[in-house]
């Protein structure tokens, strides 16, 4: 009789890869109740947490195609949470900023990722939360 786990579900980068998954379900899922895009939490915390940017700077910073990116900031500018102003140094680029709209938008989309997270964890007590960020800390550091 063959069993129905997956060959890999004792190995950590199969588990780990999983609870990724179902991390980020939980996150669209939550952010889709809001009717939030994951799209504009990224850059709109990029440019909360690491300033303002030019627009190809920003692209490559969360790892956006440009193109992808513009269409992604008419939104957001639409929402007015950026504002895009032209360089003076190269007018032909433009600078990025948040507004304090946005700041608000991302403080909203935080309360998001953390019932999110909630969710996921919500099977963990305290202390096995604490450690499993410990670990995964000591995994990704660079």
């Amino acid at each position: 009789m063959k069993s129905s786990q997956h060959r890999l579900a004792d190995r950590v980068l199969w588990t780990l890869g999983r609870a990724s998954q179902q991390a980020q379900r939980l996150v669209r899922r939550q952010m889709a109740a809001a009717d939030v895009r994951t799209q504009h939490y990224h850059v709109l915390v990029s440019l909360a947490d690491d300033g303002e940017a030019a627009q190809g700077a920003l692209a490559d910073r969360i790892s956006f195609d440009r193109s992808d990116l513009v269409a992604v900031l008419d939104e957001l500018e639409t929402l007015e949470y950026v504002v895009r102003r032209s360089d003076p140094a190269d007018r032909r680029r433009n600078i990025v900023a948040i507004t304090p709209s946005g700041e608000i938008a991302v403080e909203r989309m935080d309360r998001l990722i953390f019932a999110a997270e909630a969710e996921l964890l919500e099977r963990l007590t305290a202390t096995e939360r604490r450690t499993l960020l410990e670990l995964l800390g000591r995994l990704t550091a660079d």
